[in-house]
């Protein structure tokens, strides 16, 4: 009875049609294969309009999958919800769109500017490539080749031969590939953010931080990262680029603060630093392609330096003689803060250019070095003081200079950005000591 039960159930097993899996490849809108996503902004930018834009109403952006092996598209919208709503289109009306989209991209004078997005595969830099990792090894790689030798004649060798041939391998590399500004980018950071792990992680196993064997170690790590960063890179936006390097800088000062806030241990706390590091490089990249806002590659490089405006003003709090575990746990913490602030303040109102972000991050050097100027004006060098004036002379750059720019800067359907007007009369005063009341400026929302 048993065995023709188990017989019976098996032919039903068997009778059932096998169901084929359904594979959803993600696909360009464009012949030019370069926009992988269309957000709402960048829909109403290209004037992509009904009827041969298909999707109407409010939503954060459009995606194409193709579908295999049954053939045909699939278009993906995701509304401001965050409900996804899927409609499935077939050659022909994916041949159609694409001719839409390539026809506005064309009328609208191409994609120039608008890699920096998270919608948009990097532009090629063809042999500036070359020219990047050259900079990077003559400033980074070529130092700690330098340190290996044991006499000034050898490390002179050392940094001159490092320097030379990384030129001539990445050129080599760009006259067989086509590398994009994602890769070039990623692929200094990561060398850089590699070179800092290695070193770190050196000295967390061996304690010894002038170890030969640590700053070699270091030098492997820095061209294994520039190895992955062009790898890794390809295909990748601007965005998603510097998303990576933003999320390795803060998951390291998190590391660092909260290492730093429970052991006095060195060795400890550089373990931790590489650790959230590595954790906080994928969460960068899903933060430039997941974040309800659009993040640009301009926004990400902001974020950071709003980061680095925060730990200085994490430094007005040290008092005098800190401990080195108070000084390391205040800055990482002000750095993450900092990178918060950026965050709301920058990424979410505002679609910053590359160009912009290197306005606003020459801008918050100016501030710094003109606030930096009032304590040494007013013969008053104490630290707290040094410290509140550079941040705050940086922080009224970048919020003069953002309030300057063009409307066009904002995101569409997000509220009004913060501007400030400069008062110099004001700071003309201050500096004066004379008594009485001044008007730095005016903020407005």
């Amino acid at each position: 009875m048993r065995l023709a039960v188990a017989v019976a159930a098996l032919s039903l097993v068997l009778s059932v049609p096998a169901r084929s899996q359904t594979i959803e490849t993600p696909v360009p809108f464009d012949s030019a294969r370069r926009v992988l996503a269309i957000t709402s902004d960048m829909a109403d930018r290209l004037g992509l309009r009904s009827p041969g834009w298909p999707v109407t109403g409010a939503y954060r952006e459009v995606r194409l999958f193709s579908v295999s092996p049954s053939g045909g598209f699939t278009l993906v919208v995701e509304r401001t919800s965050g409900a996804l709503e899927r409609f499935t289109i077939s050659d022909a009306a994916r041949a159609s769109l694409g001719g839409v989209v390539d026809a506005a991209i064309s009328a609208s004078g191409g994609l120039a500017g608008r890699g920096s997005s998270a919608s948009v595969v990097s532009d090629p830099i063809g042999n500036r490539f070359a020219g990047r990792l050259t900079v990077l090894s003559a400033i980074a790689y070529g130092p700690l080749a330098a340190s290996l030798a044991d006499e000034g004649s050898g490390a002179a060798a050392l940094y001159l031969a490092t320097t030379g041939l990384t030129f001539f391998a990445s050129y080599a590399a760009a006259q067989q590939n086509q590398f994009t500004r994602a890769q070039a980018d990623l692929a200094s950071d990561l060398g850089l953010a590699a070179a800092a792990g290695g070193y770190l992680v050196g000295y967390a196993g061996s304690g010894d931080s002038e170890n030969k064997g640590v700053r070699a170690l270091a030098l492997g790590a820095a061209f294994a990262g520039t190895i992955t960063g062009a790898v890794v890179g390809k295909g990748l936006t601007d965005a998603e680029a510097h998303g990576i390097t933003l999320g390795t800088e803060v998951g390291a000062a998190t590391g660092l603060a909260i290492s730093r806030a429970l052991s006095d241990n060195g060795r400890v706390a550089a373990a931790g630093v590489v650790a959230a590091g590595a954790v906080g490089l994928p969460l960068g990249l899903m933060y430039a392609r997941h974040a309800p806002y659009t993040v640009t590659a301009g926004d990400a490089e902001l974020v950071g330096w709003s980061g680095l405006i925060g730990a200085a003003w994490s430094a007005t709090t040290l008092g005098d003689s800190p401990s080195d575990r108070r000084v390391a746990a205040t800055l990482g913490t002000g750095f993450v803060l900092g990178s918060l602030i950026g965050d709301f303040a920058i990424a979410r109102p505002l679609n910053l250019t590359r160009s912009q972000a290197n306005v606003l991050k020459v801008g918050a050097l100016a501030g710094g070095l003109v606030g930096a100027a009032i304590p040494v004006l007013a013969q008053d060098i104490d630290p707290a003081v040094g410290f509140a004036a550079v941040a705050g002379g940086a922080t009224l750059a970048v919020a003069t200079l953002a309030g300057s720019f063009p409307k066009t800067s904002l995101a569409l359907g997000q509220p009004g950005r913060l501007q400030w007007s400069l008062s110099p009369a004001g700071l003309f005063g201050l500096t004066s000591r004379r008594p009485g009341l001044y008007s730095l400026g005016r903020v407005s929302f």
